[in-house]
């Protein structure tokens, strides 16, 4: 099946799914009632998600494609030539050289010694590829890593990307390290195009990407090597346009394969199939994403799992841009979020599937934000149940807004990247602000509650209002906008009169997309008196943010 996008919903949320073959009539609908919300102090029984504070971490001078934990060492790729301190701008004294490859500490954000050279063939005169660096004078170079993934004993650090050498010893577009060494070890071959996708079991490399050789034989853009010793195996399945994710299926017999190809072995459906890790045979599969023509199309980004499914992510134009929940046994869709804004990287963290977008439109989704206003046009970051309410077919989108911007590049996209440990959650991509314009480049990162605080007080709350109603004698009556917190929604409001006395307290929740007026009467005040009056916002944490106060006001 393809997922087609959606018109948004009245009453009802609302799915077409079409097959390869044309519609068929299968239309799921759900209503929707009050969703489910999670924040770091929601109700009990909802799940607790990671703060939405950005953590002090090094960043890079371009952009991070690629990040992969392991305990607490974080490594990452990308197209970057140092990395820097948070805070500092590019060129800073303390500023280090990385060429495309970079490690840190999970828990303090600080980097590692390691430091491999990864470099391309420069290119005169054609540029050879959208993604490539562009060094004046009609030259090009294509040196960025676009992916790694651990081996399942956590021996090995495989490497894919568009590179011809690291630290000055030829490989061509794919490489392996040894582990916890970080030394480049043997694994050895030339492959005449970008390695997008890579995934491992304990036998086989698995890689996917642009390339049609290997080694001078044909391979076309899927190619499989041995672990022990490194050479390119018998498996050879196909696909007709690029690969850009893989992963094996939780019970180890399928590589479930997604990209913007139309046929894998010359079978459909468009972007999303499987197949047999062994032969490299198809397997059964039944969704893709969708493609309508060159103009209108999608493709997956990104592939991640659980012990229970398949989890896609998607890029589109005008059509299906969201994240996918699949059986793995058949590709059958669990459910589908049509979230529109492109999707270019997922993590599951305590059963939460965390994602890295262009969000603007998610009133699809139980809890969603409708289209944007051009003041804050894109929420970049997104969490929502990997698991369905039984209420509803879709996920509801959670109380976890931290955001970054597009970033400087044609892209302007801003998450690229995304892996976890448990308790930190590492984001790379071409951003170079993070919440609220803090300018942080290429990297960042959050925490669970278990190893940091919930610090970052609400959003400024707006200059109260104060009227004297009329007909009254001795009364005030304050107005002020709802504020909102990024992983917060219940806030708790004070009322505060003459800069010193908490008149009132109330509870109210609010999100970003629909804050609401509270007012409060003050009473009992002497008649003739003038009074100013301002408003505290407080999340559960007690981080807190105060207003200014108001023009004074005179009681009747």
């Amino acid at each position: 099946m393809t997922v087609a996008p959606i018109s948004p919903p009245t009453s009802t949320i609302r799915r077409r799914l079409l097959t390869a073959f044309g519609l068929i009539g299968l239309v799921l609908t759900a209503t929707v009632s009050t969703p489910a919300v999670a924040d770091t102090s929601p109700p009990p029984g909802v799940p607790v998600t990671i703060t939405a504070d950005d953590l002090p971490t090094w960043q890079t001078d371009g952009v991070v494609w690629t990040i992969v934990m392991l305990g607490d060492t974080v490594y990452v790729g990308g197209n970057f030539d140092h990395i820097r301190p948070p805070g500092t701008a590019p060129g800073d004294a303390q500023e280090q050289p990385r060429k495309n490859l970079a490690a840190f500490n999970a828990v303090t954000g600080q980097p590692l010694a390691w430091a491999p050279t990864v470099e391309g063939t420069p290119f005169t005169n054609t540029k050879p590829q959208n993604d490539c660096d562009d060094l004046g004078n009609n030259q090009w170079v294509c040196d960025a890593v676009w992916e790694l993934k651990l081996s399942p004993d956590r021996t090995k650090l495989y490497v894919g990307g568009d590179f011809t050498k690291i630290n000055g010893q030829s490989r061509g577009k794919i490489a392996a390290f040894d582990l916890p060494s970080g030394g480049l070890n043997g694994f050895k071959h030339e492959l005449n195009n970008r390695v997008k996708a890579l995934t491992a079991t304990s036998t086989t490399l698995y890689a996917g990407g642009y390339f049609t050789t290997v080694d001078g034989v044909a391979r076309q853009r899927l190619a499989a090597f041995a672990t022990a010793g490194g050479a390119l195996t018998s498996w050879a399945p196909t696909a007709d346009r690029g690969v850009h994710a893989m992963i094996t299926s939780p019970d180890g017999t399928r590589v479930v394969i997604g990209g913007d190809f139309h046929r894998l072995n010359d079978n459909p459906p468009h972007g999303l199939g499987a197949v047999y890790t062994d032969t490299g045979a198809s397997a059964p599969w039944a969704t893709g994403v969708d493609y309508v023509s060159e103009a209108r199309r999608s493709w997956v980004t990104d592939l991640v799992k659980d012990n229970e499914a398949i989890y896609a992510s998607a890029n589109g134009q005008n059509t299906f841009d969201g994240r996918l929940a699949l059986n793995p046994d058949d590709g059958t869709t669990r459910w589908i979020d049509n979230c529109l804004g492109a999707t270019q990287a997922l993590t599951i963290m305590d059963g939460l599937l965390y994602s890295g977008s262009h969000a603007h439109d998610c009133r699809s989704q139980p809890d969603g934000f409708p289209e944007i206003t051009p003041d804050n046009p894109y929420q970049r970051l997104l969490a929502e149940p990997t698991r369905l309410d039984p209420a509803h077919d879709t996920p509801p989108i959670l109380h976890w807004f931290p955001t970054t911007n597009g970033g400087p590049t044609t892209y302007n996209q801003g998450p690229r990247a995304m892996d976890n440990n448990g308790k930190y959650l590492w984001v790379g991509g071409d951003f170079t602000t993070v919440n609220s314009q803090k300018k942080q480049q290429g990297l960042t990162r959050f925490g669970s509650l278990a190893v940091t605080r919930d610090v970052n007080p609400p959003e400024p709350v707006r200059k109260p209002t104060v009227t004297k109603p009329d007909g009254t004698t001795g009364q005030l009556q304050v107005t002020w906008k709802q504020t909102w917190d990024r992983d917060n929604k219940k806030l708790k409001y004070e009322v505060i009169r003459d800069d010193s006395t908490v008149i009132h307290t109330v509870e109210s929740e609010s999100r970003f997309w629909e804050l609401q007026d509270l007012t409060y009467t003050d009473t009992g005040l002497a008649p003739g008196s003038s009074h100013t009056y301002s408003v505290r916002a407080i999340d559960p944490f007690d981080n807190r943010f105060r207003s200014v106060r108001s023009d004074p006001v005179q009681a009747g």
